[in-house]
């Protein structure tokens, strides 16, 4: 039973993971807001993240924009120019995270 619960939650994730934009170079001028506003020109935006630094107060100038599909996220990825306040961002897909022995973080443990 455990396993097919965690199988289900494996599935889920990879499903999810898959419609995720990485965002560098995101001005210290911009909000989240702006940078939803943006992106929701290629597809519906489910959550836009851009983490701030507890001690300067300003965000770390990278975030993550999660689509709904993946139709979205490969509009949003052929554009060549992504400019918020004069400023072109990079942006690429979500990797998965490599654990150890090569295994990502969306495949399923064999036990």
């Amino acid at each position: 039973m455990a396993a097919s619960a965690a199988r289900g939650a494996v599935a889920l994730r990879t499903r999810i993971g898959r419609r995720v934009a990485f965002v560098r170079k995101i001005p210290w001028t911009a909000a989240s807001s702006e940078l939803r506003e943006h992106f929701a020109q290629f597809g519906h935006v489910r959550k836009c993240t851009v983490p701030f630094d507890k001690e300067t107060g300003f965000h770390r100038g990278m975030g993550w924009v999660h689509f709904s599909s993946e139709e979205d996220l490969q509009n949003a990825l052929q554009q060549e120019k992504h400019i918020i306040d004069g400023v072109k961002l990079h942006i690429q897909a979500r990797r998965p995270k490599v654990l150890q022995g090569g295994q990502t973080s969306d495949e399923e443990k064999d036990v």
